[in-house]
């Protein structure tokens, strides 16, 4: 009997180390399904599934991540979860330790990043828009059921941020944003520090995705002309100063 066990173990440490080892384009190909594409998805798989990584990653078809790359976890399957430590990106570097039990939501830990937010928004795969500044990303804890966030705990902070669409780029200020989970949903806090434009609101992440914006702007009274120009382009303040901008819809 107690040959057969050992013999047993070896076969799976075999198997183990046979997977391990394999070549990842290959494993992530055997997994997914033509007729019903997952939302999230990967292109440009290399490596093996202890250590590899991908050209870009995006969700709902939507590129989100460029330039992956993962390290497993063995010890964690033992619990009967996938985890590795993450990291994406050049310029802006995104780190994070993934993880995800058989059957429970994507979850994110000690996701950082800090870079520029023209780096950090084409690595996210989004429009470069007209700005300059610094961005700090520092998410303890964030989970993801079908690439939407559904629980969200940390902050971003953004540095000296310019817009660069005028004829002078017009300095706005430092801002910042603090990530909760509350009885509505995940809710982003908008405030900002020194500089000539103050911004405030909210932002909500319900339930089927729903999103709710509310983003307050309000100049100080140091701004100059064209910023207090730009703002009032938003439309007219409430009682207290605050020009709103607001929309809701649905996350595709």
């Amino acid at each position: 009997m107690k040959k057969r066990w050992v013999v047993l173990l070896a076969l799976a440490a075999f198997l183990a180390t046979l997977v391990l080892h394999a070549p990842a384009a290959l494993l992530y190909a055997w997994t997914q399904n033509p007729a019903a594409p997952a939302p999230l998805r990967l292109h440009g798989v290399h490596g093996t599934l202890a250590q590899g990584g991908f050209a870009g990653l995006s969700v709902n078809n939507r590129p989100t991540l460029s330039d992956g790359r993962w390290t497993l976890l063995p010890a964690w399957l033992a619990l009967a979860h996938v985890a590795f430590d993450f990291q994406a990106g050049d310029d802006a570097v995104v780190r994070a330790r993934v993880s995800r039990s058989v059957f429970g939501a994507l979850r994110v830990s000690n996701l950082t990043s800090a870079g520029s937010a023209k780096s950090l928004l084409r690595m996210l795969g989004q429009p470069v828009l007209p700005v300059e500044g610094e961005v700090r990303l520092d998410l303890p804890l964030l989970r993801l059921e079908g690439g939407a966030p559904i629980e969200a705990r940390g902050s971003v902070e953004v540095v000296n941020l310019t817009w660069t669409l005028a004829r002078e780029p017009l300095a706005l200020g430092n801002f910042n944003a603090a990530l909760s989970t509350e009885k509505q949903g995940v809710v982003v806090s908008f405030g900002s520090g020194r500089g000539p434009l103050e911004i405030g609101g909210t932002a909500t992440l319900g339930a089927e995705r729903a999103y709710d914006l509310d983003l307050q702007l309000r100049p100080r009274a140091e701004a100059p002309p064209a910023l207090v120009t730009l703002v009032r382009s938003l439309g007219p303040a409430d009682n207290r100063g605050w020009h709103h901008l607001r929309r809701k819809g649905t996350l595709q």
